[in-house]
């Protein structure tokens, strides 16, 4: 449990529900100024930062686990930032 938001930083149901009321924010930030656009951008990454962190620090969790879950949430930012990601074929 995140003791910051409230929300359990294991459960996908959060973390999507997070993401779509990101992607509702992001719609409507895009009509501010580009500064604050940045800022969102930037506070979105920190909040991610801040989840990989969690998966990190969770000891009931091994390498494989970590590993897979901060895949999913680097996946999820670029995401929901409507950025392509393009992987070499072979390096997942």
């Amino acid at each position: 449990m995140n003791k910051d938001t409230k929300y359990d930083t294991n459960n996908v149901v959060d973390g999507l529900c997070y993401a779509a009321v990101g992607r509702l924010m992001a719609e409507h930030i895009e009509r501010m100024h580009p500064a604050v656009i940045s800022q969102a951008v930037e506070s979105k990454a920190v909040q991610t930062l801040e989840a990989i962190r969690c998966v990190l620090e969770n000891g009931r969790l091994n390498d494989e686990e970590c590993c897979e879950r901060v895949e999913k949430l680097v996946r999820l930012f670029f995401q929901e930032l409507e950025i392509p990601i393009d992987r070499r074929p072979g390096s997942e």
